[in-house]
């Protein structure tokens, strides 16, 4: 069924709402869980984001897909939630602990993991463009719209990103 008859069916029917989770609730999850690293919390955070996405749904402009309204909804979350957590050790040491969890979640053979320490290190909005780009697969432009900045902020977000993660790797090497 065409997209945009889906969200206006799903404005009045909420049958039609469970088919947009259907449909895009494993991408969602796996975008929250390669960012936070916990199965249980992207859990709450993929509910949540479509819980707003149906409460604030008439707010939606069916310019660009109804993922990148998603995904923006669930950066939000996620950006939320390290704000108020104070704790990011006990994420990372959850998730090397839980090995199995990983291998649930992801259907290509890439181990994040290592990475984590060094995205951390990142503001969250550089973090954002990475795991978006890189991890989700998604182009400049796409990533731009789902942040809600313009393809050339993005674009800078996203090479001072490359070039902190950089320094931080130059760093470790040098004192490896």
């Amino acid at each position: 069924m065409d997209e945009k008859k889906l969200i206006k069916r799903a404005l009045t029917d909420r049958n039609a709402f469970g088919e947009i989770v259907d449909l895009y609730y494993k991408e969602v999850f796996g975008y929250i869980y390669k960012r936070t690293f916990d199965r249980e919390l992207s859990k709450d955070l993929t509910q949540e984001t479509f819980l707003r996405a149906l409460k604030y749904l008439n707010s939606f402009k069916s310019k660009t897909p109804f993922i990148f309204y998603l995904l923006r909804i669930a950066t939000n979350l996620i950006n939320d939630h390290f704000k108020n957590e104070k704790r990011l050790r006990d994420i990372k040491d959850k998730h090397l602990n839980s090995v199995s969890a990983k291998r649930d979640v992801r259907n290509d053979s890439y181990d994040y993991s290592f990475m984590f320490d060094y995205l951390k290190k990142l503001p969250e909005i550089q973090q954002t463009a990475i795991a978006l780009v890189y991890f989700e697969d998604k182009n400049i432009k796409e990533a731009a719209i789902i942040m809600g900045k313009s393809y050339a902020v993005t674009r800078i977000i996203l090479q001072s990103a490359l070039s902190n993660l950089k320094k931080e790797i130059k760093k470790d090497i040098k004192n490896f």
